[in-house]
């Protein structure tokens, strides 16, 4: 018995060094890491050996990839970013992220980048992505992309918990010179220099002489004299941040080493230098942490109060990597503890509660808010930076909560509570601004008796509106509905709005097309016991109209998530040929992502195309597609749909998490898989195979599954 477990294990080693070697030696072709890393990784974790690729190895696989940059590259490397602690026993760290990083920068689109970026904070090992990295995006990205884009990316660094730098403007500045169109004007560069005070920059020669000499190069002395005057008058006298110089260093420290050795750092290296204890450097040991102990270390170890600052840090990080009840706990122990609440320590808890404005969740953000105005004095001073926490509500916070009232599906409830924010705005002084004013308006349209009232209501604010505020208004307007007809709403009208975003010297963006996508494609099924087959065939037009729209559009590039919901929006509607046709246009182009990837198998299955769903799924695997496990799921759907009940057993018995196909079914498959099987009556036979083929999943079933529903 011990010569045959030692004869197996000496196999498995040498398929494990088998293909350990082959990757190596063809690790510089995409298709072949495809091909051989998921078996070598299906190989370990049957026989674990920690150590197998190196680090260098293991980010050469990762540079490869992100050269790539397809979409089935940029998959894996979330694969090998997974892989690399559990299977491999190296540590994915910010340096990582750095290396793929510049490799995308150099292949990949910029919003592939920007979404890479703002995603790190959520991601299974959380990074915040740091000044340096965005900067990499910048330096590139400034050459080539919109101004408006450029200025995006700035201007949400925040966002990412990252913020801006004057070198980041700088870049910035350089973007608007780059368009060789025209010549900016003193106005944008205003524009420009209030971004900057709201970021409480300090005074930097490098800027003054860039702005100053990209008009004086060009032969325009008396712009460069006046950008000049103007930067000096607003930021010659501010101080820089004594504590900047120690800020990296601490920041750098805790988040490699934790609080404790970043505090024992302090004490041996930096406070014999001068480096003295200030609010700053609470901050900054504190800049990524999420755990409440680490707030109570430093307050012990330096001996001062809990603050609300320190608190606000916690509670932001742990929103950021997606840990709302932790969020709410330190929230309550803060209160607890009489911590006085400010702007700054409730708004990602409101902001995160309002995203899906159920009653429980606007119930609480709510309760919060009214915390928030309890403590608040009766005036709050405007914040001059965005550095600044307001003592009370301020205008951040009446936008998000009157967003989700306005998003809500039961507005009479919170109708009046709507009026009396729009009171507390003027009791505190906040004044009405852009964001708010969308939100003004989608109340009242909801309320609104008749399209004509509705377009009223619209164009009387309509010039407050900006870019995101026009967003907001299109996507309630789709959903109105007058005298109990459907929510389909007029494309003149609707378009007449786009007409006005122009006409205001808004950028048309894609989002107007995926708005109006939805709501088209949302109608019979939100609606089915009222949808007639006229009314199906005045939707299916109306979608093809948009698409026409769309395709002739010169002021917008289509991408994928434009195109998903096209495909979508066709195939929702019964229109598989058209939905076809939009996948062929992906597939072709190479602009597909997972979420392509399960719409086309939804639509093979309730078309129950089956040469087409092959053909896809063929194409897939030469091309080593990875499917992740909503993909799995919506293939063994899409077999099921078809008839294909035994396909559907082998595949999740036989095909997933075998081989290079490292994804595991899980519950939920199980569940697709007897539900169809129960439809054909032989459930029995399919829950005898589960459990001879798939014993550990089995086990986590629950009793209703495995033993069948009562007849």
């Amino acid at each position: 018995m011990f010569r045959l477990l030692a004869r197996r294990a000496s196999t498995a080693a040498s398929d494990v060094a088998a293909l350990r070697s082959t990757l190596l030696a063809r690790v510089e072709s995409p298709a072949a890491i495809h091909d051989v890393y998921p078996r070598l990784v299906s190989a370990l974790q049957r026989t674990p050996a920690p150590g197998s690729l190196s680090r260098a190895q293991l980010l050469q696989l990762l540079h490869v990839l992100a050269t790539s940059a397809r979409p089935p590259d940029l998959q894996r490397i979330e694969e090998i970013l997974g892989h690399m602690p559990a299977v491999f026993g190296v540590p994915v760290t910010i340096d990582t992220h750095t290396a793929v990083l510049r490799a995308l920068v150099a292949h990949a689109t910029d919003h592939t980048v920007y979404r890479w970026l703002h995603s790190m904070p959520a991601r299974p090992v959380p990074f915040t992505p740091t000044q340096a990295q965005f900067h990499i995006f910048l330096d590139a990205c400034h050459r080539r992309a919109p101004f408006k884009y450029v200025r995006q990316v700035v201007s949400t660094m925040r966002d990412a918990g990252c913020k801006p730098t004057n070198d980041s403007f700088k870049y910035l500045i350089r973007a608007r010179w780059a368009q060789e169109d025209s010549v900016p004007t003193l106005a944008e560069f205003t524009s420009v220099l209030n971004d900057m005070k709201l970021e409480d920059l300090p005074y930097d020669p490098t800027v003054d002489d860039l702005l100053y000499n990209s008009y004086a190069d060009r032969d325009l002395p008396q712009c460069a004299d006046k950008i000049r005057e103007q930067y000096r008058r607003r930021f010659h006298d501010t101080q820089k941040d004594p504590f900047s110089e120690w800020k990296d260093q601490v920041i750098s420290i805790s988040r490699s080493q934790g609080v404790e050795k970043t505090i024992d750092h302090y004490f041996q290296v930096m406070a014999p230098k001068g480096c003295e204890p200030v609010p700053q450097l609470f901050r900054a040991i504190l800049r990524h942490s999420t755990a409440l102990d680490d707030a109570q270390i430093v307050q012990k170890k330096f001996n001062v109060p809990p603050s609300v600052d320190q608190y606000s840090l916690l509670i932001m990080n742990n929103v950021r990597a997606g840990s709302l009840d932790n969020a709410l706990s330190i929230y309550e122990h803060s209160k607890a503890i009489g911590i006085v609440p400010d702007a700054a320590l409730v708004h990602p808890i409101i902001k995160t509660l309002c995203r899906s404005p159920t009653d429980d969740n606007l119930d609480k953000a709510l309760a919060i808010y009214r915390d928030l105005a309890a403590v608040a004095p009766p005036y709050s001073k405007t914040k001059d930076t965005l550095n600044e926490h307001a003592p009370g509500p301020d205008s951040t916070i009446y936008n998000t909560l009157l967003h989700a009232i306005a998003s809500s599906d039961n507005l009479d409830k919170y109708f009046d509570t709507a009026k009396q924010l729009l009171d507390d705005i003027e009791t505190f002084h906040i004044g009405i601004d852009k964001k708010n004013a969308s939100s003004i308006i989608v109340l009242f349209m909801r309320r609104a008796s008749s399209l004509s009232d509705a377009l009223d209501i619209y164009n009387g604010l309509r010039s407050a509106l900006d870019e995101r505020g026009y967003a907001v208004v299109l996507h309630a307007f789709c959903r109105l509905s007058f005298n109990n007809d459907l929510p389909v709403p007029s494309l003149t009208s609707y378009f007449g709005i786009v007409k006005d975003m122009r006409r205001a010297g808004l950028e048309i963006t894609l989002e107007v097309y995926t708005i109006l996508l939805h709501q088209l494609g949302s109608v019979p099924a939100l609606h089915r016991s009222r949808v007639t087959p006229d009314h199906i065939d005045e939707l299916i037009t109306t979608v093809r109209r948009v698409h026409d729209f769309l395709t002739l559009d010169a002021a917008v590039s289509p991408d994928e998530q434009v195109w998903n919901q096209l495909m979508n929006t066709y195939q929702r509607l019964g229109c598989f040929d058209d939905a076809y046709r939009v996948w062929n246009t992906m597939y072709i182009s190479g602009r597909f992502d997972y979420i392509s990837v399960s719409i086309i198998f939804d639509a093979c299955g309730y078309a129950r195309a089956r040469n087409a769903a092959n053909k896809v799924f063929s194409q897939l695997a030469r091309d080593r597609f990875s499917l992740n496990l909503h993909n799995w799921k919506s293939w063994v759907e899409c077999l099921c749909r078809m008839n294909r009940l035994g396909d559907a057993l082998r595949t999740v018995c036989l095909q997933m998490g075998k081989n290079e196909n490292t994804v595991l079914p899980d519950v939920e498959t199980v569940r697709i898989l007897i539900k169809f099987a129960r439809r054909n009556r032989v459930e029995a036979d399919v829950l005898k195979h589960l459990e001879k083929s798939l014993p550990e999943l089995w086990e986590t079933l629950p009793e209703e599954l495995r033993v069948g529903e009562k007849q």
